[in-house]
């Protein structure tokens, strides 16, 4: 049993030692104990031990979301990964207080960036929120006209302290776009940087990657970017030679992880990896998908198909490394190491008798990192 006399024993040091030993979730209910682990628990050093001692990279499962022009909000729908249901956030935002209803805009460590959804830029509201613990907090306006891109930079291996980096119009012309940054320290939103340009057509600034520290965005041309928040430093990195229409553009264990679409997906393609020096991409896979349709008649009788995401799992230095893959009407799983099949659990009934079409676009990857808004 916990007093609140307790504190006066001087004990803050052991008992913060036994705390950083638990699982996440019983951690989350120790804070409503009593107010003295609510206290030690809510500093922003014990935090970032946690997350130093127990280093989250396995995903939980991930988001995949679908608008319908007949419904009011949008489609979601959650898939647990292997063995980790119990660490699965409910298929549901409506948690989130918006007559509009909500969308996801994008995922990183454990916080989702929603906002309103179907309405102009001028009644749009952004909210950073925790799905496991159905926490939500609206952002400040934003005041600007467009919104291309907003991105969670949030690593709690480095810092107990999320950043949020929109990409917005700027006054100086159409082409030219200014970054802007939200930090939960001021609670306000700042420019940073000049305005800069970029061929509007060439990057995906609605699909930010975060990894290495950065923000990163990938375009259909060979321009890519990557946004150090801490630095506010924005800088290119390069594309393969022949880089086409992106396949998939990711993060998963620590890697960054790019499928380009030379043709149909259906034939083969290959998993390519950033070198951590960003010296340039290297080929991870190759998958010859004919072999993985011997064993799977959705793939084989596909004319085309979609990569949802890709998670880079070692186990014991044995690479249990796999994909989640679309095709109409159903969603396969295999592993990269020698294209056994997985069974996908999901905790939501998924209607394929609709004929909605998924692709990595609107896959929002999910980890159960330790965090309390």
């Amino acid at each position: 049993m916990c007093y609140s006399k307790a504190p006066k024993m001087n004990n803050n040091d052991v008992m913060s030692d036994i705390l950083l030993r638990l699982p996440l979730k019983d951690l989350v209910g120790c804070k409503c104990v009593c107010k003295w682990w609510n206290t030690l628990i809510s500093d922003p050093i014990f935090k970032l031990n946690y997350s130093l001692r127990n280093p989250q990279y396995n995903i939980s499962g991930f988001f995949l979301q679908k608008f319908l022009y007949l419904e009011l909000h949008s489609k979601l729908l959650f898939f647990p990964c292997e063995g980790r249901v119990d660490a699965a956030p409910k298929p549901s935002l409506s948690f989130i207080e918006d007559d509009k209803g909500v969308c996801i805009q994008h995922s990183c460590n454990g916080l989702l960036i929603c906002s309103s959804f179907r309405c102009g830029e001028e009644d749009r509201k952004y909210y950073i929120c925790k799905p496991t613990t159905k926490q939500y907090f609206p952002l400040p306006n934003l005041e600007c006209r467009t919104v291309f891109g907003i991105s969670i930079a949030y690593d709690p291996n480095r810092s107990p302290h999320y950043k949020i980096v929109s990409i917005c119009d700027s006054y100086l012309s159409k082409n030219h776009r200014q970054i802007k940054i939200y930090s939960p320290v001021t609670g306000s939103w700042k420019p940073s940087g000049k305005p800069f340009t970029v061929p509007d057509e060439d990057m995906l600034f609605n699909r930010g990657v975060f990894w290495n520290g950065s923000l990163h965005w990938i375009g259909m041309g060979n321009l890519a970017l990557r946004f150090d928040p801490e630095t506010e430093l924005m800088l290119t990195m390069p594309m393969p030679p022949t880089q086409r229409k992106p396949g998939y553009f990711g993060e998963s264990g620590g890697h960054l992880l790019l499928v380009e679409a030379y043709g149909p997906l259906t034939v083969g393609f290959n998993i390519m990896e950033m070198k951590a020096d960003y010296s340039g991409w290297f080929v991870k896979y190759h998958l010859i998908l004919d072999q993985v349709a011997r064993r799977c008649q959705a793939i084989e009788r596909a004319n085309r198909l979609s990569i949802l995401h890709i998670v880079h799992n070692h186990v014991e230095d044995v690479d249990e490394s796999f994909i989640v893959i679309h095709v109409p009407g159903e969603f396969v799983s295999f592993k990269l190491r020698d294209y056994s099949f997985m069974d996908l659990q999901t905790n939501n009934h998924v209607d394929s008798g609709l004929g909605l079409w998924y692709s990595w676009e609107g896959v929002y990857p999910y980890t159960n990192t330790f965090f309390y808004l």
